[in-house]
């Protein structure tokens, strides 16, 4: 099976998915929003929980300049590389093995306009993103943005202090968190 770039040059360019059955795709319309909502025009983009990549290849086929994709599972690793390499960009991806919460090391000497979550849904992941990005705060540019998605009644309690409330943004079942650094 495949998914299909939606916007910017790769437009309907079939990518890979992962072949696990748990990996869950952001929607079509969810990744059309978010490249007309935002500038991807020569940004850096971190991916948490990464999956094919879907989201940071609609960002580099909207202008981004490079994107790090992390990701646990070795499968998604895979496909994301193969993806790549089908869009001819691996000079502009880095993919990390490696579960988020360990992966500062890898990635602390750089600096993102973006950083997308998509994490398993109702599993305290929005909590754990939102603790990492407040101790490592500075990975994130100054008025850069945090978006997660995650399902509608998923609840939260963590309130970071580098972050603004966020602008939530319904779509069906699933909710897009947009937090802009302060």
């Amino acid at each position: 099976m495949s998914l299909k770039i939606e916007t910017g040059k790769f437009k309907n360019q079939s990518i890979e998915m992962v072949n696990n059955s748990r990996t869950r795709y952001t929607p079509a319309k969810i990744r059309r929003a978010l490249m007309s909502m935002f500038d991807f025009s020569n940004a850096n983009i971190l991916e948490f929980f990464a999956g094919s990549g879907i989201v940071s290849f609609e960002a580099l086929s909207n202008g981004a300049r490079k994107a790090i994709l992390i990701d646990i599972s070795s499968k998604s690793v895979s496909s994301i590389l193969k993806n790549a390499k089908k869009l001819s960009v691996l000079k502009n991806v880095k993919v990390i093995n490696s579960d988020f919460r360990k992966s500062i090391s890898k990635i602390s000497q750089e600096k993102f306009d973006y950083i997308f979550a998509d994490p398993p849904f109702n599993n305290n992941y929005v909590e754990e993103i939102l603790k990492f990005i407040s101790h490592n705060g500075d990975i994130l540019e100054d008025n850069g943005f945090l978006i997660i998605e995650k399902h509608k009644n998923e609840q939260y309690g963590y309130s970071s202090k580098i972050m603004e409330e966020p602008e939530i943004r319904k779509y069906g079942d699933i909710e897009i968190l947009i937090f802009r650094k302060k």
